[in-house]
């Protein structure tokens, strides 16, 4: 009994060593968690809020990150997910660039091609200008049409960084390109990760 104990503890330790834990909240409206081991991670995502548990939504997405010479950083991610009820469906993927030419400022590019049962094929960018005056604290702008949610929309946004060691907080206010203000929108998103070691 004590030879299989040993077994189990050193298979997990072995499973778990040097990876990369991380749980956070997407626009207010979804909880991740996920794990990252080297360049190579998993994650689930899960909706908040629905009156409905029918109407819940859940995806599931394997991402990859590569550093690049030139301070550049390259991600991609597929993903899929569906309604509890399977009224729709969605997957995709995404290719990410961050690129640092300077301590205080990074350029960030998105692109996501992506399909929705319902709303059909679509092709989602982000372009975004962020700023780090500060140890801690950062300031961002840009121009997206990503859903926040599940449609695609053209929107200015912005917002500050709150970045510690392990915790970071975005806060973001956007507004349509067209359109009135009265449908700003401010959202809260937030990772926080752990190093298993």
């Amino acid at each position: 009994m004590r030879k299989v104990v040993v077994i189990l503890m050193a298979s997990a330790t072995l499973l778990f060593a040097n990876n990369q834990f991380f749980v956070g909240m997407r626009n207010q409206r979804f909880l991740f968690a996920g794990v990252q081991h080297g360049s190579y991670g998993v994650a689930y995502e899960q909706s908040l809020f629905n009156q409905d548990p029918g109407q819940q939504h859940g995806g599931l997405g394997l991402f990859a990150e590569y550093s690049l010479p030139l301070s550049m950083k390259l991600w991609y991610v597929l993903y899929g997910g569906m309604q509890y009820d399977m009224d729709y469906y969605d997957y995709g993927g995404e290719l990410s660039l961050l690129w640092t030419p300077h301590a205080y400022f990074q350029i960030k590019a998105r692109y996501r091609p992506f399909y929705d049962s319902d709303l059909g094929t679509h092709f989602g960018y982000l372009l975004q200008l962020q700023s780090n005056p500060f140890k801690n604290v950062g300031f961002y702008v840009g121009l997206k049409n990503m859903p926040d949610y599940r449609n695609v929309e053209r929107r200015f946004f912005g917002g500050v960084l709150f970045d510690a060691e392990r915790l970071g907080v975005y806060p973001e206010i956007s507004s349509p390109i067209h359109g009135s203000f009265e449908w700003m929108r401010v959202q809260i998103n937030f990772i926080y990760r752990y190093d298993f070691h």
